[in-house]
């Protein structure tokens, strides 16, 4: 027996993580804020941030990705089935205080890497969705 035939193949190198457009048509350009309670507390000091997803996998990455990344978010979640129009929901927990609204942004900011949405569509608890343009943010 030939000893090189008990050596073990080196492997290829394993990247981690994702990478800038890896979601791209993945995440819908639609946000909604305020549609869903909260699990982590009551709905006058929490509100939950709603993104939606085609499939399972691009939203646990998606919300790996928030919730590893430097935004003051209390949970991330991400629904165990699809809703009625086929989406996985990916649910952003955050304080309801004066930084929310800079959090929102700033998450918005970072996920533009990834999933290169030139326009949102975020929707306050049922009202009519405001756009927001990618120069926006």
């Amino acid at each position: 027996m030939r000893l090189d035939n008990l050596v073990t193949p080196a492997k290829k190198q394993f990247n981690e993580g994702l990478r800038s457009g890896d979601l791209e048509y993945l995440i819908l350009p639609i946000v909604t804020v305020d549609d869903f309670e909260p699990k982590s507390g009551s709905a006058d000091n929490i509100v939950v941030m709603t993104f939606y997803s085609k499939d399972l996998e691009p939203a646990n990455d998606f919300a790996t990705f928030i919730e590893r990344g430097t935004h003051k978010i209390l949970d991330t979640e991400v629904s165990p089935a699809p809703d009625e129009n086929g989406n996985y929901l990916i649910f952003i927990e955050m304080n309801r205080d004066e930084t929310m609204f800079d959090v929102a942004k700033k998450i918005l900011k970072d996920v533009d890497k990834l999933v290169n949405v030139d326009k949102w569509a975020i929707t306050f608890h049922k009202a009519e969705p405001i756009i927001i343009e990618r120069g926006m943010l």
